[in-house]
């Protein structure tokens, strides 16, 4: 049978700030991720529109395709069609990069703050996320 023996930190309002702290930037690199998850998926039905739109004006003579505005579709020329998404593609990769940056950041505050969280109090504190 083994006994636990629980420590009492006391707390000090330095502490409970850094510990706010943590949370806050916690929270703040999960929903950076998930934002991040998002941008990557759309980036992938970018592309995968761009190449659907390659072989169609391949397989086709005709210089038009059909474009999704809304629930309308538009006929627009497929050259207009291709720069638009080359454009949305380049924005979404700048996006993405800002957003790793931002979690980079973060994520070097997080190890900071824990560094000094689990100095302070060693295994009274969890600062693990689940999915670690």
């Amino acid at each position: 049978m083994s006994t636990t023996k629980d420590v009492e930190v006391h707390v000090e309002y330095a502490d409970q700030q850094n510990i706010n702290k943590f949370a806050r930037n916690n929270a703040k690199l999960t929903e950076l991720k998930e934002e991040l998850e998002t941008k990557r998926k759309e980036l992938v039905s970018l592309s995968d529109a761009r190449e659907a739109l390659d072989e169609l004006s391949i397989l086709s003579d005709v210089p038009t395709a059909p474009l999704l505005v809304g629930e309308t579709f538009l006929i627009e020329p497929t050259e207009n069609i291709l720069a638009s998404l080359d454009i949305r593609k380049r924005k979404i990769e700048k996006e993405m990069d800002d957003i790793q940056q931002r979690i980079q950041i973060i994520q070097n505050l997080l190890s900071d703050l824990k560094v000094k969280l689990y100095g302070k109090f060693g295994k009274s504190i969890n600062l693990e996320n689940d999915e670690e």
